[in-house]
């Protein structure tokens, strides 16, 4: 008997959504190219919440698929004038 755990190497990547905090406007916003999906909340945590409510009803208007299986990178992009307002 082998007990070797065979890694998957069919998975799909993941979808990148950038998280970024909008200094002007005071909220943080999540978006993803690929599932054009665009959203924003006034916590990184409830930006995060807000994009997995949303994300499977947009990416299924526009023929992408996408479900409760579908992985999501979130990167947090930084900018100058974002860490000034932190």
């Amino acid at each position: 008997m082998v007990n070797v755990i065979r890694p998957n190497f069919n998975r799909t990547p993941p979808f990148v959504a950038e998280v970024v905090f909008d200094a002007e406007s005071g909220m943080w916003v999540a978006s993803c190219d690929a599932l054009c999906v665009a959203t924003e909340a006034p916590s990184y945590e409830a930006v995060i919440s807000r994009f997995w409510e949303v994300a499977p009803e947009i990416a299924a208007a526009n023929g992408i698929s996408f479900d409760e299986n579908s992985r999501v990178e979130f990167r947090h992009i930084e900018d100058a004038n974002t860490r000034k307002a932190l």
